[in-house]
C-alpha cells in the first residue's frame, strides 16, 4: 500500500523529532551523571571540613590571641625597664654630683682626680646608654618581625575564610537546587538518577522535542461545549446555532 506524500512527511518529521529526543536523553543523563559525582565529593568534602577545619581554626586563633596578649606583656615590661633606667640613670648622676665636693676644684691636687672619676663615670654612662639603645633597637626588630608574621598570617586566614564561605555558599545553593528540584515530578527517562537529582539542570517547563520550536507550552485544550437550546425550541443535531431569537414572531 503507497502512502501519501503528507503521511511519508509526517513520519519523517516523527523519525526526526525521536532521534533529537535521544540525543538531549543521552546529553541529560551524561549532565546529571556528572552532577551527581559533583554532589557526592562536595557532601564528602563539607562532612570532613566540619570538624577537622573547624577545630584547628579555633586553635589558631586561640593560639594567635595568646601570642598577642604575650607580646602586649613584653611591651608594656619593655617600656617600664626601658623608664626605669632612664630615671636611674638621672639619679644617679645627680647623686654622684652631690657626692662630689665642688669646692675642691680649686684645689690644684684635687683637680686630676676629680677629673679622671669624672672621665670613668661618663664612660660607664656611655656603656649604659649604649647597652639600652641595642636593647630598645632588639625589642623594636623583635616586635617589627612579630608584628610581620601576624599579619602575614591574618591575610592567609581571611584567605581560607573566604575560600570556605564560598565552598559553603556553593553547597547552600546546590542543595537548595536539590530541594527545588526534588519537589517536582520526574521524569520516566532519569529513573536511574536518585530522586533529588533528577532535571537538576532543566525545568520541566523548559524540556525541548524540538530544538526549532522551543519549550514545550502548556496550553489547556479547548472542548466544544453542547449548545443551549431555548424554551420551546427543539435541539438541533448538526451543532449550528438556533437563530429563534431573531427569527420568533413578535408579538
Amino acid at each position: 500500500m503507497r502512502l501519501s506524500p503528507e503521511i511519508d512527511a509526517e513520519i519523517k518529521r516523527l523519525k526526526s523529532e525521536i532521534e533529537n529526543e535521544e540525543k538531549m536523553k543521552y546529553m541529560l543523563e551524561q549532565s546529571i551523571n556528572d552532577l551527581c559525582k559533583t554532589v557526592e565529593a562536595l557532601e564528602v568534602q563539607s562532612q570532613s571540613a566540619d570538624v577537622s577545619d573547624e577545630d584547628e581554626w579555633k586553635v589558631r586563633y586561640y593560639t594567635q590571641v595568646e601570642v598577642n596578649e604575650q607580646l602586649e606583656h613584653q611591651r608594656d615590661w619593655l617600656r617600664s625597664r626601658a623608664e626605669a633606667a632612664r630615671v636611674n640613670n638621672k639619679e644617679g648622676l645627680t647623686e654622684y654630683l652631690a657626692d662630689l665636693d665642688l669646692d675642691s676644684l680649686t684645689e690644684a691636687t684635687e683637680l686630676p682626680l676629680f677629673q679622671s672619676q669624672l672621665v670613668r663615670y661618663l664612660k660607664q654612662l656611655e656603656k649604659d646608654r649604649n647597652a639600652v639603645y641595642n636593647e630598645i633597637r632588639d625589642t623594636e626588630w623583635k616586635l617589627d618581625q612579630e608584628s610581620k608574621a601576624f599579619h602575614k598570617f591574618n591575610d592567609t586566614r581571611k584567605a581560607y575564610m573566604t575560600e570556605i564561605t564560598d565552598a559553603m555558599l556553593n553547597l547552600e545553593s546546590l542543595r537548595n537546587r536539590i530541594k527545588i528540584v526534588d519537589m517536582s515530578d520526574p521524569g520516566p527517562l532519569l529513573s536511574k538518577c536518585p530522586r533529588h537529582l533528577k532535571y537538576l539542570n532543566i525545568l520541566p517547563d523548559q524540556r525541548i522535542i524540538d530544538p526549532r520550536k522551543g519549550p514545550i507550552r502548556k496550553t489547556a485544550a479547548v472542548r466544544s461545549l453542547p449548545k443551549l437550546a431555548s424554551p420551546g425550541l427543539p435541539p438541533q443535531e448538526d451543532g449550528t446555532e438556533q437563530q429563534g431569537a431573531s427569527d420568533s414572531p413578535q408579538d
